[in-house]
């Protein structure tokens, strides 16, 4: 009669080879897969604080400076009184001419 095992060693070591590999096939994809979440609610996050700054800074430049704004054009002009009539900065010739 011949004798015949009841486990085979290398198969048992194969499957659990296998088994140990689909694990970490898993565990890497579920590693780069919270990353990736990670890194987009970082992206979320940043470009919401961006958001929030540039209102801000919109809202502070609309109450502060919208009020007291200058003339950037600073000339001043004269009137007087030429021939034709009432002209700025000594103009002598009448509008239209």
């Amino acid at each position: 009669m011949t004798h015949q095992q009841t486990f085979d060693g290398g198969n048992l070591m194969n499957a659990l080879r296998a088994l140990l590999a689909g694990v970490a096939a898993v565990a890497v994809i579920g590693l780069v897969l919270v990353l990736a979440a990670f890194l987009t609610m970082a992206a979320f996050v940043v470009a919401g604080l961006a958001a929030v700054g540039a209102a801000g800074y919109w809202a502070w430049r609309k109450l502060t400076k919208g009020a007291h704004k200058r003339n950037t054009d600073e000339t001043v002009l004269v009137a007087r009184r030429g021939p034709h009539g009432w002209t700025v900065d000594g103009e002598d010739q009448p509008r239209g001419a």
